[in-house]
C-alpha cells in the first residue's frame, strides 16, 4: 500500500472514531510500526492530527488554518509530493498553446513546470518559489507581479499587486487552496491578503481551475474566497470513498479510493 493511500485511511478511521491506536493501525493496513509513526508524524505536521500516547487523535476541526499555523512553504515542497504530480499531469491537459496563465502561490503548481518547459505560453505569477525552479532554457514568457513581499510564502501579495492584475487578462489560472469544504463547496485561505489576490485572478481569468491534495478537503482555513461551482475543473489526486465526485472534478484514477 502506498503512503498516500495509508495516509488516507488513517484520516478516514480518525474521523470515524476521533482516536485510533498504533495497534489497530498496523493490524487494519497491515503494515509495521515504523511505518505507522512516520505516518503519524507526517499528518501531523499537516496540523490535521495530534499524536498522543498509545495512536493518534483528529485535530479539532474549530481550529482554523490561519497565518500563525501555515507552515512555510519551504516544508512543503515534498508532502504529498506524488499526489502534487498527478494533480499536475492533468491540469496540463488544459494547456494550449498561445495561452496566458495565472499560475497561483505554492507548492502544488511545481509539477507544471517539466510540462510547460518547452511550451508556447505566457505565465504570470506571484509565485517565487516557483521561479526559482525553472530551468533556464524554459520557452515561455513569464511575469512576476510585484508587491509585498512574503519571505515565508514566497509569494507577493497586497496593494500593488492586485493593481497589477488589472492590467492582465488570462486564458486560464490555475489556483491553490488551504482547505476546501464538499458540504458548504468553499474554497478557503489562512489570510485575507492571499485571498484577495486569488479573488482578484478569478475575476481576470476566461477559465478557472484548482488544483489539491486530497489534505485540503479536511482543512478549514480562515477566510472564503471562492466557491467550487466557479471552477471550470477541480483537480485532485484522490476523492472520499461513498461520496459522489462533482461532475467538474477530476480525481486521478491511480489514488481514487
Amino acid at each position: 500500500m502506498l503512503t498516500e493511500e495509508r495516509l488516507i485511511r488513517i484520516m478516514d478511521q480518525l474521523r470515524e472514531k476521533s482516536f485510533v491506536s498504533i495497534k489497530d493501525l498496523m493490524e487494519t493496513l497491515d503494515v509495521s510500526r515504523s511505518s505507522i509513526m512516520r505516518d503519524l508524524q507526517e499528518l501531523e505536521e499537516q496540523h490535521l492530527i495530534r499524536r498522543v500516547r498509545g495512536g493518534a487523535s483528529i485535530v479539532d476541526t474549530s481550529t482554523l488554518l490561519t497565518r500563525y499555523n501555515e507552515p512555510a512553504v519551504m516544508f512543503k515542497e515534498d508532502t504529498y509530493k506524488e499526489a502534487k504530480k498527478m494533480i499536475c499531469q492533468n491540469a496540463l491537459k488544459v494547456i494550449k498553446d498561445g495561452d496566458c496563465i495565472f499560475v497561483d502561490s505554492g507548492t502544488t503548481p511545481l509539477g507544471l513546470i517539466e510540462g510547460l518547459r518547452y511550451r508556447d505560453i505566457e505565465m504570470v505569477t506571484s509565485n517565487t518559489y516557483l521561479l526559482q525552479k525553472l530551468p533556464l532554457d524554459f520557452k515561455g514568457q513569464i511575469y512576476l507581479l510585484g508587491g509585498e513581499f512574503s519571505k515565508k510564502y514566497d509569494t507577493s501579495y497586497g496593494s500593488m499587486t492586485l493593481d497589477l492584475i488589472e492590467h492582465f487578462h488570462f486564458d486560464a489560472c490555475f489556483m491553490t487552496a488551504n482547505g476546501v469544504d464538499l458540504e458548504s463547496q468553499e474554497v478557503m485561505a489562512f489570510d485575507l491578503n492571499v485571498a484577495g489576490i486569488k479573488k482578484a485572478v478569478l475575476k481576470r481569468s476566461e477559465k478557472a481551475y484548482l488544483m489539491a491534495d486530497h489534505s485540503k478537503l479536511y482543512t478549514k482555513g480562515f477566510c472564503t474566497w471562492a466557491n467550487l461551482s466557479q471552477f471550470t475543473n477541480v483537480f485532485l489526486d484522490t476523492f472520499p470513498q461513498g461520496k459522489p465526485v462533482p461532475q467538474n472534478f477530476v480525481v486521478s484514477e491511480e489514488n481514487n479510493l
